[in-house]
C-alpha cells in the first residue's frame, strides 16, 4: 500500500468535512466509499430489457415512451432536420410526410457504480435511434438496484445523447486487459475524440485488482488511448494518487483549446480523488497537477447524476479582510 494511504487524519475546511493522507499531501474530497461484498457487471435477461416505442411528430420531434414507466417524453430531432429533410421523412417546415418509428438498442448489461451516499447502483444505457439507424436521437439511462441477487428497475432518464460520454463499443467493462500483470482489468470505458484528429478513439481506465468483483480495490490506475484513425494504443499514469474503487471517466473540455480532456474519479476508503487528463505531445498527460486539482480552496468537482464528477468549479479566493 502507498504512503498516501497509510496515514489518514480528519480536518475541517471550509465547512466540509475533508480527509488527509499525512502533512504533506493536499486533501481529498469526501464522502468516503462503503465497500461491499460484491458488486460485477449484471447481465439483463432478454424479458428484464426496456422496450422503447419511438414515434416521429410534427415540428421535427419524436415522442418516446417505455415499456416501464407510463408518460411520454419528446425529444427534439432538428439538429438532424436536414438529413429528415433529405430523405423525404419531413417537409422543410416540419410537417411530417409520412408516419415513421424509431428503435431503440436491446439493454444487455448493467454496470455498478457509487451514488453520491456511497451506496451501489447499477446504471443501463441504451440508444435511441431514428431513421434506418443513421441518427441518433436520445439516451435512456436506467438505474438499477440488486434485491436478493436480482435487478429492480428504479429510475428512467430520456435525454439528448452526450455521445463522448458513451460507453466504448469494442472494450467491455470488467474484461482483462493485456498489459504487465493477469490481474489487469478494464475499469470503465469512454468512446470519444481526444486526440484531436478528427476521429473516436476508445478510452480506457485500466487498474489491478484481484477478481471479478469490480468493487475491488484497484491500484496502478492508468488511462489508455486506443486510436481511432491508427489503432495505436499509448497509456499512462492517472497520478500518484491512483488507487480507487470503482473510478469513472468523464469526457469534457476544460480549457481554451479544441481537444476533449478527460476527467477521472477515484472512490477510496477516506474520499473522492481526481485526476485530469488531456492529450499532450502525442500522449495522455495531466492537464493540471493532481495535488492542484485535489486541492479544495483550488478546484471543487461539480458532481453529476450518479455520483461522478462531471466538471470542475475554479474557486475563487475570497477578499481579505482590512
Amino acid at each position: 500500500m502507498k504512503a498516501w494511504c497509510k496515514t489518514v487524519s480528519a480536518v475541517l475546511c471550509g465547512g466540509a468535512i475533508l480527509l488527509t493522507a499525512g502533512p504533506n499531501v493536499e486533501p481529498v474530497h469526501a464522502k468516503a466509499v462503503n465497500p461491499q461484498a460484491f458488486a460485477t457487471v449484471v447481465r439483463i435477461q432478454p424479458q428484464q430489457s426496456i422496450t422503447f416505442q419511438i414515434t416521429f411528430v410534427d415540428g421535427f420531434r419524436a415522442q418516446v415512451t417505455s415499456s416501464h414507466f407510463k408518460g411520454v417524453t419528446t425529444v427534439d430531432v432538428s439538429p438532424n432536420k436536414d438529413g429528415y429533410v433529405k430523405y423525404g421523412v419531413y417537409q422543410a417546415n416540419g410537417k411530417l410526410r409520412k408516419p415513421i418509428t424509431g428503435f431503440a438498442e436491446k439493454l444487455v448489461q448493467l454496470v455498478p457504480y457509487y451514488e453520491a451516499d456511497g451506496s451501489i447502483r447499477y446504471l443501463g444505457r441504451q440508444t435511441l435511434w431514428g431513421v434506418d439507424g443513421y441518427d441518433r436521437i436520445a439516451v435512456a439511462t436506467s438505474v438499477w438496484t440488486l434485491v436478493n441477487q436480482k435487478p429492480q428497475l428504479v429510475g428512467l432518464t430520456i435525454d439528448k445523447g452526450d455521445w463522448d460520454n458513451m460507453p466504448s463499443p469494442d472494450v467491455d467493462v470488467n474484461t482483462g486487459f493485456s498489459m504487465d500483470k493477469d490481474s489487469t482489468f478494464v475499469l470503465d470505458t469512454r468512446y470519444a475524440d481526444v486526440t484531436g484528429d478528427g476521429v473516436r478513439d476508445h478510452v480506457l481506465l485500466v487498474g489491478h485488482k484481484m477478481g471479478a468483483s469490480m468493487n475491488l480495490l484497484a491500484d496502478d490506475l492508468r488511462l489508455v488511448v486506443r486510436e481511432g484513425k491508427t489503432n495505436q494504443q499509448t497509456y499512462a499514469s492517472v497520478g500518484q494518487w491512483d488507487q480507487a474503487y470503482l473510478p469513472k471517466l468523464h469526457i469534457g473540455r476544460y480549457n481554451q483549446d479544441s481537444v476533449n480532456d478527460i476527467l477521472i474519479t477515484m472512490p477510496t476508503e477516506t474520499g473522492k480523488v481526481y485526476s485530469l487528463m488531456t492529450w499532450k505531445d502525442n500522449r495522455p498527460a495531466a492537464l493540471i497537477d493532481q495535488k492542484t486539482v485535489n486541492n479544495p480552496a483550488v478546484y471543487q468537482p461539480v458532481i453529476g447524476r450518479h455520483g461522478e464528477a462531471v466538471g470542475l468549479h475554479k474557486v475563487t479566493p475570497k477578499p481579505k479582510q482590512k
